[in-house]
């Protein structure tokens, strides 16, 4: 997979917060998983990630951003949610597919 080139994070609406601050619980949610030994987590975790990237998508739009900055911006969430998205399947044995 290409990814474009990561940019600088600009908040602009609540759903970008709210999506990074879900992301950024990922270190923690896998510390947890290894030390309770309760895989289940993961699968509440990636529910959590799309949910937060869901009402994300629907309320900022990326390709039509209002400034090439803000498109950079949204793109480089977009990648990151992608990525962790893409972890949490592998860890849980799912295959993941690049397009639909």
């Amino acid at each position: 997979v290409s990814w474009p080139e990561a940019a600088p994070i600009t908040i602009s609406h609540e759903t970008e917060s709210n999506l990074i601050r879900t992301i950024i619980k990922l270190p923690d949610t896998l510390n947890d998983v290894e030390r309770e030994l309760y895989p289940s987590k993961i699968c509440d975790f990636l529910f959590d990630v799309s949910q937060s990237f869901s009402k994300f998508y629907e309320n900022c739009s990326v390709m039509k951003a209002e400034t090439p900055e803000l498109k950079a911006s949204r793109l480089t969430l977009c990648m990151a949610t992608a990525g962790t998205i893409r972890l949490l399947m592998t860890l849980l044995g799912i295959d993941v597919v690049e397009r639909m």
